[in-house]
């Protein structure tokens, strides 16, 4: 029955159920009975808290019951602690009072994902003084390889725990070597595990500041970021990206450009992809947001010092200012050289983000990072392209200049404009006169044949590519998805199952804590089609939903094969992966990955990472399972619909063998 269900706060039941069922028998284990009574009662006050209590507490409650079901077999120590914590807290909840409104030190707290039916874990730290009344700063804190939220913040506050003892010690209590200062909200990210703070692990950290704005006065002016390793990478990444929504941006030890990162030569689609998230390439993003970044000379494993150097080269050319902290004599673990017992957090106190800057400096190749500050790319000319803006306020004009833009969004209440009023300049044309004091309306404008004029808010009429429908085959895991599986031949069902559980967990290599639901075609429903980005596993035989979607879909899938455009597929191993827009319900993705066989199908299981809107593989594609991009054997084709999700011409052309690393 819990693959039938329907809404979040039940499936976590379904999912709690499992676990319950799966510790039985360890002595260490909560009574399942127990758990379950409580876990009924907070899902009722989830939904009607007391007064005066925060739903997010609820929230955090029922992720100590996950907790203390899940930890038992490698944790059970915490298992108890959460188990114990939960009991104590509903007591305190059942009374009326908010069981976190007092609590001080490092606190677990955890909140619903759209993204997974698991709830989603961060730690906090909160001085003993800590002042609930006031507005404070917060730094999220991105945890490295092999690490998480809790383990990272123990961390940061002074415990040195070596790395090869971190999978034992994720959950172990440890006494702070450090108090922060009493005004700082210190907060460490999960990121959905080992996903390097990409896809999903981005939308973890905007949803742990969104929880924590919640329950707590946060400046929006003084977020900070900061992480290490791979939550270095993370901080490169995600800062860069959004810099306009941080006073301050601190890696450590991390690499800024994914394509340096990764190491071999490159397709124009893969370059494409990784250039999205490479803060060497967004480095102008950076321009008005404080940039401080940590490196050891001595940095002997993948995050090496010549991919900082190549990034510190970058920000210069682009008249970007930072301040580079380099130990000469120290490798990767520079963690306490950064924070010095506080001493780094005490030097941001004059940190705050400019909210109205002169001057905007914009390059997005992706719809999920397209805005700077007040300006935006509301359409991309082509897409996906990287697009570049620069607009600046002075002697009485805006002046904005684009590259590869079709439509722009100006935030206008932002723009600096002096009180005489200014004249809208773009790529040398005065397009308008903003006023002073211009109401909180953004202002679209679009690129015609006769230059840019004002336009509608909203995306142009017709099937095109618009912000959350947009591609590529990453884009889904922003969105909330249900895996749905063939069941038409029965010998093959089992098999179809299996890969759909296995991308229910994700595809992205070495995600934690992640799940997604499951069902077979027959039991996908209106609401599922409305409310979800749906991914169909099988063959045109097996999976009567792909049947159902085939002659909407932009790539043919049918009894002869697989057909992208005039190339046609019909060997056995052959096999296609893609995102488009539903055609049974054009506002929501449908990811297809399917086969001329169900071994096929499954085999898609095996691609990497980063993947444009369609691939078509086979099996030495899919023979191991590379991570970011196919190393050793190229898809057999693979590229990116045009803006209105149709094939470009000559698609479907063979990818060539030239320039991959063995």
């Amino acid at each position: 029955m819990c693959g039938m269900v329907r809404t979040a706060i039940p499936a976590l039941s379904c999912l709690l159920a499992a676990a319950v069922a799966a510790a039985q028998g360890r002595p260490d284990a909560p009574p399942a009975s127990e758990v379950r009574a409580l876990d009924d009662e907070l899902a009722v006050l989830e939904e009607a808290p007391p007064d005066g209590v925060p739903r997010e507490s609820v929230v955090t409650l029922r992720y100590y019951l996950q907790l203390a079901t899940e930890l038992p077999a490698r944790h059970p120590q915490a298992a108890q602690r959460f188990w114990r914590l939960a009991r104590r807290m509903a007591g305190t909840l059942r009374a009326g009072t908010d069981p976190f409104a007092a609590e001080r030190g490092l606190i677990v707290r955890g909140y619903r994902s759209a993204l997974s039916t698991k709830l989603q874990g961060y730690s906090i730290f909160l001085a003993d003084d800590f002042d609930p009344a006031q507005d404070h700063p917060l730094i999220v804190l991105l945890h490295g390889g092999s690490s998480n939220h809790h383990l990272f913040l123990n961390v940061v506050l002074g415990n040195n725990v070596p790395w090869a003892t971190y999978s034992a010690n994720l959950w172990t209590e440890y006494r702070p070597g450090w108090q922060p200062p009493a005004n700082w909200i210190l907060a460490a990210a999960h990121g959905f595990g080992q996903a390097m703070w990409r896809w999903a692990g981005e939308q973890d950290v905007f949803d742990l500041i969104a929880d924590v704005s919640r329950v707590l006065r946060v400046d929006p002016d003084r977020v900070f970021l900061n992480g290490i390793s791979n939550g270095g990478v993370g901080t490169w990444t995600i800062g860069f990206r959004h810099a306009w929504r941080f006073a301050g941006v601190l890696p450590m030890a991390g690499a800024p450009s994914w394509k340096r990162y990764e190491g071999s030569a490159l397709r124009p689609d893969e370059d494409l992809l990784l250039s999205a998230w490479s803060a060497e390439d967004l480095a102008a993003n950076g321009a008005n947001t404080f940039l401080r970044f940590f490196h050891g000379d001595l940095d002997r494993g993948p995050m090496k010092p010549e991919f900082v150097f190549a990034m510190e080269r970058r920000l210069r050319a682009e008249g970007v200012p930072y301040v580079f902290t380099r130990f000469a004599d120290m490798g990767h673990d520079i963690i306490y050289a950064c924070h010095r017992r506080g001493r780094l957090l005490e030097e941001l106190e004059g940190v705050r983000r400019d909210r109205r800057p002169a001057r905007v400096r914009l390059v997005s190749a992706d719809y999920r990072a397209a805005r700077q500050h007040w300006v935006e790319v509301a359409e991309f000319a082509d897409y996906p392209a990287l697009a570049r803006v620069e607009a600046a306020v002075a002697d009485g004009r805006v002046t904005v200049t684009t590259e590869a833009v079709r439509r722009l969004r100006l935030y206008v209440e932002d723009i600096p404009v002096p009180d005489g009023g200014a004249d809208l300049v773009v790529d040398g044309a005065t397009v308008l006169r903003l006023p002073a004091g211009a109401p909180p309306v953004p202002l679209v404008l679009e690129r015609g044949a006769d230059g840019w004029a004002p336009a509608a808010y909203g995306p142009r009429p017709g099937p095109r590519k618009v912000p959350g429908l947009s591609g590529p085959l990453p884009d889904m895991h922003y969105e909330p998805v249900l895996h749905v599986y063939g069941t038409g031949v029965p010998e093959e069902t089992e098999a179809m199952r299996g890969a759909a559980e296995r991308a229910a967990n994700n595809w992205i290599l070495w995600i934690w804590d992640h799940d997604q639901r499951v069902v077979a075609d027959t039991e996908v429903t209106e609401e599922d089609l409305r409310d979800r980005t749906l991914v169909v596993f099988g063959t045109f035989r097996n999976n009567s939903l792909l049947r159902r979607m085939a002659p909407g879909l932009p790539i043919e899938i049918g009894e002869a094969g697989i057909r992208v455009g005039e190339h046609r597929f019909d060997a056995e191993d052959a096999g296609v992966r893609f995102i488009a827009p539903n055609p049974l319900y054009p506002s929501r993705y449908v990811v297809v990955q399917a086969g001329n066989t169900a071994e096929a199908a499954v085999a898609g299981n095996q691609l990497p990472d980063f993947l444009p809107d369609f691939v078509v593989y086979d099996r030495r594609t899919t023979a191991d399972r590379e991570r970011l991009v196919a190393r050793r054997h190229p898809p057999l084709t693979a590229g990116f619909f045009d803006t209105s999700w149709r094939l470009r011409e000559g698609a479907g052309e063979p990818v060539e063998e030239a320039g991959r690393r063995p």
